[in-house]
């Protein structure tokens, strides 16, 4: 596995000039440390214990990893160490060991070792858990082999395995399975973990306040001495926040807060294109969408061009596939279906009786803007749209619960093999996925390319899974997300915000 070359050492070589800019490592200034980071939130947290949460959406997953850690992480397109230290397969694929970090405590004391990865996942495996585990299906069981080694046995093989390991998600975010045992809901409400930051409070609906784990594992880290999550869930409201410098970094999804920091000296936009969709599921258990036709009609009503003008502003890019141009799982050849308008008046017609269905958006000024756009898209098809707005907290629940008919959403960021995001987007083997359709064709194809050696052969299934997601219409996909984070240029060392999460643990304040 690849590693980052020590601190210490980058230091010494940026004060001897002997690193050029092609490394792209920061020579200007040494790592400081201290400081508050207050981080400007879109919504309220959905808590961290994984049974209650069943998931956590970008908005909660920034602080859970802060506060806890996985056995891998990415680095770019790299998987690198981080509580497991390495990872080999057995001869026969059907189990492969990792080997864990030495000397890892979790926030209360209780070791890190191999008796609580086994119980972690065997506390998600228990029917009881009501976890939807779609990412890590191929895993029979995981097995102490001795203090600080696991085995994962699998049901059959599967070359992606690593990557679902090193996926930021409940379900491979550690927590102390003592402090989960004694107290779940407390754990909800305040989670213990491994990593850089310990949880101190969570005020309901204002804020979550961490502060800096004098014990961590690399003593080289965090940088920063406390963190501070506000909940500012109108865009306009962070920005200004940002501006008078009450918040020094936060995530913006509105294209003219975008722009206008860009031209602002005061202010450092960061941006971040990965795999990531604006999607919205059509519920397929449910009239009118357990209708190929009316879902295809909705996908060629979708006027991409119309919302990246007035509403995206030319800050993101239109769809052509599942995965976006960025990913070396790109599928450029797909038959990708996109807005003509003709197509979808043929379908409606084709169907025989009024369409008429409920569309679920978020209660912020983005939401109901998106909302009414797509609402007019599909009136000039002849269809109709009632809007139902929701809190942004709780969209995730109104689409795991199948209360809608039509629900936006956020196709996640693919790092690695794609058969993870795939086998919970649209596969069924752990549960039928939120839009609810029939998963057979995908089912049948993600399980060959789990025992596929060969990475050509793997992407062409993937991109049939693909194909077979814009034929059946299983979801409208149409805008490729661009992630932008607006700061104070104080804040150093932001890395690439995948699935929008802005990690903290090696940022540091020029102060």
């Amino acid at each position: 596995m690849k590693h980052s070359a020590p601190v210490s050492r980058i230091a010494a070589l940026c004060a001897a000039g002997l690193l050029g800019t092609a490394l792209l490592v920061p020579c200007a200034h040494a790592q400081k440390k201290g400081g508050t980071l207050t981080l400007g939130m879109e919504a309220e947290f959905s808590g961290f214990n994984a049974a209650k949460a069943k998931i956590f959406n970008q908005n909660t997953s920034a602080p859970a990893s802060s506060v806890m850690e996985t056995l891998f992480v990415f680095e770019g397109k790299q998987i690198v160490p981080r509580l497991g230290l390495s990872f080999a397969e057995a001869p026969d694929r059907l189990s492969a060991t990792v080997k864990l970090r030495p000397k890892v405590r979790f926030h209360d004391g209780t070791p890190f070792d191999a008796d609580a990865v086994v119980a972690h996942y065997a506390w998600l495996m228990a029917p009881e858990s009501g976890i939807n585990l779609s990412i890590i299906a191929p895993v029979k069981t995981v097995e102490k082999v001795d203090d600080l080694t696991v085995r994962f046995v699998l049901k059959q093989p599967w070359s992606a395995l690593q990557s679902a390991l090193a996926s930021e998600n409940l379900v491979n975010f550690f927590g102390s399975p003592a402090a989960l045992k004694a107290d779940p809901e407390g754990f909800h409400r305040k989670p213990v973990g491994t990593g850089p930051f310990v949880f101190k409070e969570w005020q309901a609906g204002d804020r979550i306040v961490m502060e800096r784990n004098p014990d961590y594992w690399d003593p080289k880290l965090p940088y920063l001495d406390r963190l501070v999550y506000r909940v500012l869930p109108d865009g306009n409201t962070r920005y200004q926040s940002i501006k008078s410098g009450q918040v020094d970094i936060g995530r913006m999804d509105t294209a003219n807060h975008v722009l206008d920091a860009k031209k602002d000296p005061q202010l450092k936009v960061h941006e971040y294109q990965g795999s990531g969709a604006i999607s919205w599921n059509f519920n397929a258990s449910k009239e009118p969408f357990n209708d190929q036709r009316v879902r295809a009609a909705v996908v060629h009503a979708f006027n991409s061009k119309a919302m990246l003008d007035t509403f995206f502003l030319g800050t993101t890019v239109a769809t052509t596939d599942l995965l976006g141009s960025n990913s070396e799982w790109h599928c450029p050849k797909l038959n990708w279906r996109g807005y003509d308008l003709a197509k979808a008046r043929a379908l409606v017609a084709s169907v025989g009786k009024p369409i008429k269905f409920q569309l679920v958006s978020t209660n912020t000024p983005a939401g109901r803007r998106q909302a009414g756009m797509v609402q007019q898209f599909v009136k000039e098809a002849g269809m109709e749209a009632e809007i139902r707005l929701v809190e942004q907290s709780q969209n995730v629940r109104v689409g795991l619960s199948g209360d809608y008919q039509m629900d936006v959403w956020r196709f996640s960021d693919i790092v690695g093999e794609p058969d993870v995001a795939l086998a919970y987007y649209f596969g069924g083997e752990n549960g039928a996925p939120v839009s609810r359709h029939d998963t057979a064709k995908v089912d049948a194809i993600l399980a060959k390319a789990r025992a596929e050696t060969d990475k050509g052969k793997r992407k062409a299934m993937y991109c049939e899974v693909a194909q077979i997601v814009s034929d059946e219409a299983f979801q409208l996909i149409p805008i490729r997300v661009t992630y932008y984070a607006v700061a104070s240029p104080k804040v150093r060392d932001v890395p690439p915000m995948l699935n929008s999460v802005i990690r903290t643990r090696a940022i540091w304040l020029d102060r």
